[in-house]
């Protein structure tokens, strides 16, 4: 069962990032709902988004690559959340610092 259960997950998971490619937001968002009432489903899907991401990334960057990309990805996105003004980090020209953090970096 086990087995099964893995390999419709992996399947799931493929179909999801494909349509992620494709722009299909559609159908991402069906696939999304046929697994909301399956805890069980749920975890097997994560479990195999994250194998895959893993395989792409570490045949794309190297495994050292690849965990460096996921460390900056983690720690921007947890500067971006606890962002007062999300937005200004995506304004084009605009690094997202008003001049009155030290720690932002340089501006150019």
């Amino acid at each position: 069962m086990q087995r099964r259960v893995a390999a419709r997950a992996n399947q799931r998971a493929a179909a999801f990032i494909r349509f992620q490619m494709l722009g299909d937001h559609e159908a991402m968002h069906i696939l999304l709902t046929e697994l909301s009432d399956d805890d069980n489903g749920r975890l097997a899907f994560v479990t195999a988004l994250a194998s895959i991401a893993a395989t792409v990334g570490t045949q794309a960057m190297g495994r050292d690559g690849t965990l460096t990309y996921l460390r900056l990805l983690a720690e921007n996105s947890a500067a971006l959340s606890d962002a007062d003004d999300i937005d200004s980090f995506f304004d084009d020209g605009d690094n997202g610092d008003d001049g009155d953090n030290p720690d932002a970096g340089p501006t150019s």
